[in-house]
Order: structure tokens, then sequence, then C-alpha cells
């Protein structure tokens, strides 16, 4: 009778067979919960990072809110009510040496301006093509400007979705004034159907980027163009100016 055929020596190679079997399928499971642990792991640490970023953009639209309110209080206090204090005491003196119609006609002007920082008037009847030239073109009297505007006409943008879009360029253009010492600006918009693409420019100092990340300016954008679902991103370096990208997909 051949080895093989040895009822024991058959039983010793089923068990050794079996044995086999099933120390593969226990290194099996046994990885098999090693790699779900550790993409549970994964997962927790991604879900975290969520919350802490999400926590650090709430965190920095209370800061926005606040210094909005500092910026809007100082404008009433420094111009408006400084302006109207002068006024009543011309009128409560007769003073010669002040206009009352000249000071109350500056009085108008800066109330409008605070206004229409707060919100432009007529937003729903004017486009964001007329919102940002409305806005820029002063700087001409300073600055070099390279504008360009395309805007389709069935371009359709609900009244949130503009002003967001309209306080992103303000707040990049704001920026560039305080910080960038720069000579021209170039702002290129367009805009077809739903889709609003923007590109700024300027040839001042530049910045690092990533170490002005944690910035106020910087984090109101990203926070706006998160709330708009948009996509944005600066790129900069030092001595070569600034360029900033922007793109919402309504």
């Amino acid at each position: 009778m051949a080895e093989w055929q040895d009822p024991k020596m058959f039983a010793v190679g089923l068990s050794i067979a079996i044995l086999f079997v099933l120390v593969l399928i226990v290194s099996m499971i046994l990885l098999t919960r090693v790699f779900i642990k550790r993409i549970i792991r994964e997962q927790q640490r991604f879900t975290q990072a969520k919350i802490d970023y999400q926590q650090k953009l709430l965190w920095n639209s209370v800061l926005v809110q606040e210094k909005e309110r500092d910026r809007i209080a100082s404008d009433l206090h420094d111009e408006l009510i400084s302006k109207l204090t002068v006024l009543t005491y011309a009128l409560q003196t007769n003073s010669d040496q002040v206009k009352p119609a000249e000071l109350l006609g500056d009085s108008i002007k800066v109330a409008r301006r605070i206004t229409h920082d707060l919100r432009p008037p007529l937003l729903d009847q004017t486009s964001l093509k007329e919102l940002v030239e409305d806005f820029v073109r002063p700087l001409s009297k300073a600055y070099r400007l390279d504008l360009f505007f395309s805007c389709d006409s069935n371009l359709s943008l609900t009244s949130d979705v503009k002003l967001q879009i309209f306080r992103i360029i303000q707040e990049v253009v704001n920026n560039t004034l305080k910080h960038a010492k720069c000579s021209s600006i170039s702002i290129r918009l367009r805009a077809s159907a739903r889709v609003v693409a923007l590109s700024f420019r300027d040839n001042g100092v530049g910045f690092n980027v990533d170490a002005n990340a944690k910035g106020l300016g910087l984090r109101n954008i990203e926070l706006r163009a998160q709330l708009l679902g948009a996509k944005c991103r600066f790129k900069s370096s030092l001595g070569l100016g600034t360029t900033f990208q922007f793109l919402y997909v309504g």
C-alpha cells in the first residue's frame, strides 16, 4: 500500500491542510480588522480636522463681525457724529465761521457711504458688473487699472450670492490697498449663466501665503467662499505681486 494511502498519513495531511486554511482565515480576519480600524482612525482624524476647521471659520466669522462693528462705530463717531456736533454748535451760536448747509451735505454723504458699505443700494436691480465697476473705478486716480468684464445677460444670481461675491472682491482690493504698495491692479471678471470667474492681480510687494493664511482678511475671504461653495486661492511671492483666483458655480 502506498504511503499516501495510509489512513494515518492521510489524516495528518488533512489536519495540516485544515490547520493551514484556518490560519489563513484567521490571518485574513485579523488583517481585515486592522485595516478597518485604520480606516476608522483616519475617518475620525478627518472628521475631527473638519470640526476644528469649521470652529476656526466660525470664530473667524465672529471676529470679522466685531471688526466690522468697530469700523462702523469709528466711522459714525469720527465722521458723522463729529460733523453733526459742529452743526449743532453752529446752529446754537449762530456762528458765521461754519456753513450749516455744507456740513449737513457732508453728513449726508458720510451716512450714505456707511449705508452703502453695509449693503449696496438697489442690490436686486444692480448687476455684479455694475457693483464691481462702481467700487473700483475711483481707484483710477491713484492706480493704473486694467479692467475686463464679460458678463452674460442671462447671469442669474440671488442677492445674497451677489453680495458675498462683491464682498470678496472688496476684501481683496482693500487688502491690496492697505498692504501691497502696488501701482497697478488688474481685474478680470467673467460670468456666464450661473458661473462666475474672477482673476485679480497686482504688482505689489507680495507676501508669504502660508505665513499669512491665518490673517483675518484672508480667512474672511475663505469663509465667504465656503459659504458659497466656491473655490478660491492666493498665489504670491515676496517682491513679485499677488494673484487671486475665484470660481463660483451656482
